[in-house]
């Protein structure tokens, strides 16, 4: 229920925030869509983005609601809870999820048109199909928040980035996303049937089109 608690919590910052009078005087809503990936992991993202602080016009801080899907080739999943010598060190899953999250992000103007940033989801929930590999099954950790490193839950996503503005309300950016999708892998053929939290970071290069609404 704690933990709860926190995801409302920050889903009604984050909203509050969107919708308050000082963003209002900010560069408006802007919708952003992203896509990278390599040859054996993929991202793509939809987000809702506003700035709620600009400290000496060049600094642009804020909040957003970022929807991803993650997928890729079977990649090993390191065991992050205890490890009770029934379930592996590391399984190989092919993922599937996809994630809504609360978000903030950061940029510095760099000239009038071009600015550097990054972005963080904080929180939210995750979901995916099941996945088997023989008595496994991995199924997406439904909860996500940010703990920095292993102690990331869920599904979250971060971009590091370039920004350039190519007309009055249309932008481009591109650089680095990195990841992390986590699966709850349960031995459904032991007694007891042993449960442990499985983890695996993963970094891309992306684009991305932003709209100023």
């Amino acid at each position: 229920m704690r933990i709860i608690s926190e995801y409302s919590a920050i889903f009604a910052v984050t909203a509050a925030s969107l919708a308050s009078p000082l963003a209002g005087q900010l560069p408006g809503v802007s919708l952003d869509a992203s896509a990278g990936g390599t040859s054996s992991a993929q991202r793509a993202a939809v987000g809702v983005w506003r700035p709620i602080v600009n400290p000496g016009g060049r600094v642009r801080l804020g909040v957003g609601v970022r929807l991803s899907a993650f997928a890729g080739d079977p990649v090993a999943y390191t065991n992050r809870g205890p490890v009770p010598g029934i379930l592996p060190f590391t399984v190989t899953i092919d993922p599937a999820v996809y994630s809504l999250n609360a978000a903030v992000f950061g940029e510095v103007t760099l000239t009038g048109a071009v600015a550097v940033g990054a972005n963080l989801d904080l929180a939210g929930i995750a979901t995916g199909p099941t996945r088997t590999v023989g008595s496994l099954q991995a199924e997406p950790q439904q909860g996500s928040y940010f703990q920095n490193g292993s102690g990331d839950h869920g599904a979250l996503n971060s971009e590091f980035f370039l920004a350039l503005r190519i007309a009055p309300r249309l932008r481009v950016r591109a650089g680095l996303s990195h990841y992390v999708t986590d699966y709850t892998i349960t031995d459904t053929g032991v007694a007891g049937s042993p449960s442990s939290r499985y983890q695996r970071f993963q970094s891309v290069p992306f684009v991305a089109m932003a709209v100023r609404l």
